[in-house]
C-alpha cells in the first residue's frame, strides 16, 4: 500500500467511527438514523403523546404525534430497527412525555 492509500484508509476509518459513535443520532449529512420528518397525510397513524409509554410501528410507517395542540409527522424509515425515544425525533419545542417507539425490522432487509 502506498502512502496515499494508507492515508485515505485511515481517513475513511476515522470518518466511519465519527459517524457511528455511540452518541450520534445523525449521519454526517445531518439526516436522522431513525427516519425522516414528513408531511401529514390521511393514512398516517395518529398517536396522542402521553396516552402510552411505548408503542410498536412497522418499518416505513408514517405516524402523526400530537400533544397540547401541536403535532409533527414522522416516517420510520431509518437505518436500524432500534428503540427510538420520542425526544430524539420531535421538533424543538414539541411538548413531550415519555414514549419509546419500537420499530420492526425492514422486511426487505435480509441482513441479520
Amino acid at each position: 500500500m502506498n502512502t496515499t492509500s494508507t492515508l485515505r484508509a485511515a481517513l475513511l476509518a476515522a470518518l466511519a467511527a465519527a459517524a457511528f459513535s455511540a452518541n450520534a443520532d445523525t449521519f454526517m449529512n445531518g439526516e436522522s438514523f431513525y427516519g425522516t420528518p414528513t408531511a401529514a397525510t390521511a393514512y398516517a397513524r395518529q398517536v396522542a403523546v402521553g396516552s402510552r409509554a411505548t408503542m410498536n410501528v412497522d418499518y416505513d410507517s408514517v405516524v402523526t404525534f400530537t400533544n397540547e395542540g401541536r403535532s409533527f409527522t414522522w416516517r420510520f424509515n431509518g437505518l436500524e430497527h432500534r428503540p427510538v425515544d420520542i425526544t430524539k425525533i420531535a421538533p424543538a419545542g414539541f411538548p413531550t412525555k415519555p414514549l419509546t417507539i419500537y420499530v420492526a425490522p425492514n422486511p426487505w432487509n435480509r441482513g441479520g
